[in-house]
């Protein structure tokens, strides 16, 4: 009888393992938002530009590119303080925030149905 009660046990705690597991894995996938690894040379020369002159300033830790949205995400290291930060570009080079991108996309998809 303590035998079946101990093998439930087990396998409910391994059952709550893989409901974790599935849950840290679900939450990587949507913090990723549509950003792939990319390097300097695939992007664009606006783009190439503006993170060069970043660079100045800056040590790139990661670049990275949302092909849906045109924007390129670029996480860097402040040279002088090593402060972090994440920096957005459009494809003109032109820095962006996160949320003028929501506005932007939501206008493109906008301008897409009224064509």
């Amino acid at each position: 009888m303590l035998g079946i009660i101990g093998a439930t046990q087990a396998q409910s705690q391994n059952k709550g393992q893989i409901r974790q597991d599935q849950t840290t894995v679900i939450t990587h996938q949507s913090q990723d938002n549509g950003f792939k690894d990319v390097k300097l040379e695939e992007l664009n020369e606006k783009v190439q530009a503006a993170i060069r002159a970043l660079a100045e300033s800056y040590e790139i830790d990661s670049l990275q590119f949302n092909e849906a949205k045109q924007i390129t995400k670029v996480e860097a290291t402040k040279k002088d303080d090593q402060s972090k930060k994440t920096f957005y570009f459009d494809v003109e080079g032109n820095e962006i925030t996160m949320d003028t991108t929501s506005e932007q996309a939501e206008k493109t998809d906008e301008s897409k149905e009224v064509k």
